[in-house]
């Protein structure tokens, strides 16, 4: 590309010639930068570097005319102050305090769009420092996310006809994917192809490049895509502190109705608006951004809210959302300058979002030393439901030993009970020969003598044997009662654990 230096040289500052000098600079411009009206239309850029253009130049006859129709609207817009442009273009690094201010007032009414290619890159403060030459290195490397980036490519920007083309989806594809191998922590993911496409529809690709590194690492863009989204979630925790600073009834509201900042604003600032606004608020939300920087989007987020706030206090949760998400402009009525003005007057000071990024970092740190402890807790009552689990598996396996011996303790006492009933049975059997005998002492007494032997030996057969089953019922009674001292040690043990787990689990509730 031209120098820009080398390009201002043909302003001067008499108002008599400035349309004329002017368009004398516009034509380099639109030689050496991509140019798009607001309205999209127009997708062409031509360079010098030819070797560094990576979309193929229009024919030089559409150049020439696209360039007179830039010209002549120049010519024929009289709210713009070509001058001032003029002067930002050419000595922008030398601005005094007022003039800055008064290049935020301009840019309330939006950078001319056959500049911002050439704006852009001054606000953003871009330097050649070989970022182009890398990127057509990058190019050359292989990303891991290239799938991705394909799959993606005819969901980004669906309804533009550059980004729907061959041509401007291969140069998405190029700088996400440059973007991929230069930033391997971010990587890749479809918001960056949001932030990347309005960079491409006003400047050559390695270009539009370089913006978007100087987007990500000195508008600190990066952290709204690393894997842990740290900035994002802590922007919107700032987003969340403003709504209840600005607009208390939204926030109840938002609070009453379960939604979240992360439901609609997480898309604002991953996309820089650009998701679901029309690329001609986006330029201006741009214009914006390289102005003020990325605290903008706080404002420009809560001057929607707010001018749409008797819309969203009337909604419900699922209309609510959905209006949050797709009908947020429809107020404004394509009247963007509005909406940046009425942002312009929000002031927030840094050191409310310096408190709400303390306040973020208080609570994250909370919620992870928390839950470490938790986690630290779940582990160790894994462990001791373990211990649990065994002990009980234990305690089955004694308890079903334990029946068996009930089981075999009772078969013994029923037996030992026929024996003692046998034995009675015997004793009453000697009763009665003995009144027998009493009766027929002497017929019988031989007999009986010899029946008494019998029954004697009998008897004493019995008594031996009631002895062995006293001392095999001793010994059972002996095991039993081993046993109901090990289930008695058995219990005191689970229940020992019963109530260190009750313990564990009264410290975790507490704790919580």
């Amino acid at each position: 590309m031209t120098s820009l230096d080398n390009n201002t040289t043909n302003f001067t500052a008499d108002n008599n010639n400035l349309v004329e000098s002017f368009s004398k600079v516009s034509s380099n411009i639109i030689n050496s930068t991509i140019t798009f009206s607001d309205d999209d239309s127009a997708c062409s850029f031509d360079s010098e570097e030819d070797e560094k253009l990576l979309t193929p130049p229009s024919s030089s006859s559409a150049n020439l005319e696209q360039e007179e129709v830039i010209v002549n609207k120049m010519s024929n817009d009289d709210d713009t102050d070509w001058a001032f442009w003029s002067k930002v273009i050419s000595d922008y690094n030398n601005f005094t305090q007022s003039e800055i201010k008064l290049l935020s007032f301009q840019i309330q009414h939006g950078i001319p769009s056959a500049l911002r290619g050439t704006i852009w890159p001054l606000l953003a403060k871009k330097v050649d420092n070989g970022l182009q030459d890398h990127y057509i290195e990058l190019l050359r490397q292989d990303s891991v996310y290239e799938k991705a980036i394909t799959r993606d490519l005819h969901r980004t920007f669906p309804h533009h006809p550059y980004f729907q083309s061959a041509i401007g989806q291969e140069s998405l594809f190029n700088v996400v994917k440059a973007y991929s191998l230069y930033d391997p922590e971010v990587g890749y993911c479809q918001g960056l192809s949001f932030v990347a496409g309005p960079l491409l529809l006003n400047m050559p690709e390695e270009e539009a490049f370089c913006i978007l590194v100087q987007l990500m690492q000195n508008y600190k863009l990066r952290g709204h895509f690393t894997p842990q989204l740290d900035l994002l979630r802590q922007r919107l925790f700032q987003f969340d502190g403003l709504l209840q600073d600005f607009l208390p009834h939204i926030h109840r509201h938002f609070a009453e109705q379960g939604v979240r900042s992360n439901m609609y604003a997480s898309q604002w600032f991953l996309t820089m608006f650009a998701y679901k606004f029309p690329l001609k608020v986006v330029y201006r939300i741009y214009d914006t951004l390289f102005t003020e920087g990325v605290d903008c989007l706080f404002r420009i987020g809560l001057a929607l809210l707010s001018k749409n706030q008797s819309t969203i206090l009337s909604l419900e949760f699922e209309s609510l959302v959905t209006y949050l998400k797709d009908d947020m402009l429809t107020i404004y009525n394509d009247n963007i300058t509005d909406l940046l003005s009425e942002s312009f007057e929000i002031k927030i000071s840094t050191r409310r979002l310096e408190k709400l990024a303390k306040d973020y970092q208080i609570e994250t740190i909370k919620a992870d030393s928390e839950a470490s402890l938790i986690e630290s807790l779940r582990k160790k009552n894994r462990l001791l439901t373990e211990q649990y689990q065994s002990l009980e598996t234990e305690n089955k396996t004694i308890q079903k030993e334990h029946a068996l011996v009930a089981n075999e303790l009772i078969s013994k006492k029923v037996e030992l009970a026929r024996v003692h009933d046998e034995n009675e049975a015997l004793k009453q059997q000697a009763t009665e020969l003995k009144r027998v005998l009493e009766v027929i002492p002497g017929q019988i007494e031989n007999q009986v003598q010899s029946d008494m032997n019998i029954l004697c030996i009998k008897n004493q057969s019995l008594t031996q044997k009631n002895a062995q089953l006293q001392d095999q019922l001793a010994d059972m009674e002996s095991l039993v009662i081993e046993m109901k001292l090990k289930y008695a040690q058995s219990e005191s043990d689970r229940y020992s654990l019963n109530q260190k787990l009750l313990d564990l689990k009264k410290w975790m509730n507490n704790k919580v």
